[in-house]
């Protein structure tokens, strides 16, 4: 025997479905693009105030090279991490370039200095960047070492 033809079905039909999961995402990616709108103006109304704030720095200020010439001297130098993958060059005339190819990110950062901060070494190019340096170089055993960003550098 076979089932009656007019049965209803249960249930939702898989255009139904389909149009609920479409609509879901319709929504979702709606949401996260206003979201990236939001921020990406956040971002660009903080460059556009830090440039305006003199943010955007060309050429290492005369504190900051009176600084490597006097009590920052030690900065001077080329640097190279233990594992050897990471280097920081920081030139007498505040020209600062690290790159760091450290747990799996490479990242390459070419700029003047524009301040010291304590220790810490700040960037800024729209957006401030610091290089936070939790040991100054110092005389390790026979060599130089500074600490940044948690990596430990050698002078060449």
């Amino acid at each position: 025997m076979n089932a009656p033809q007019d049965a209803p079905k249960k249930g939702m039909s898989t255009l139904t479905i389909v149009l609920i999961i479409g609509g879901v995402l319709l929504v979702l990616g709606i949401g996260t693009c206003g979201a990236a709108a939001v921020w990406l103006g956040h971002k660009a109304k903080e460059v556009k105030e830090n440039i305006a704030d003199g943010g955007l720095v060309l050429v290492a200020p005369a504190e900051v090279v009176a600084d490597l010439a006097g009590p920052k001297k030690d900065y001077v130098g080329s640097w190279t991490s233990a594992s050897g993958k990471s280097t920081l060059d920081i030139q007498s005339d505040g020209s600062l370039k690290l790159v760091q190819d450290e747990r799996g990110t490479k990242e390459t950062l070419t700029a003047p200095i524009a301040a010291f901060v304590g220790n810490d070494i700040e960037i800024r190019l729209g957006l401030t960047f610091k290089l936070n340096v939790t040991e100054p170089p110092h005389r390790q055993n026979d060599r130089w070492e500074v600490v940044v960003r948690g990596i430990t550098f050698r002078r060449n």
